[in-house]
């Protein structure tokens, strides 16, 4: 499940490059999420990719926020 590790690289790296250069307020919020994500999701019964597709989404829309703010 090689997508998996390289969403989870990306969102990760993407949260963490936006704490140093912006502060902790928007990277929290994006971890909160995908905390809920991470445990909501199997108490739902859904399946693994859902929290994949998830996941992807956090990282797409926080490396969108941080590009944004590193144009600025």
């Amino acid at each position: 499940m090689p997508f998996g590790l390289i969403a989870m690289g990306a969102f990760w790296g993407v949260a963490i490059k936006l704490w140093f250069v912006d502060g902790p307020k928007i990277p929290l919020i994006f971890i909160g999420l995908w905390v809920v994500g991470f445990f909501g999701i199997p108490l739902l019964h859904w399946s693994g990719a859902v929290f994949l597709v998830f996941e992807c989404l956090l990282a797409v829309i926080l490396l969108l926020i941080e590009r944004y703010k590193s144009a600025l």
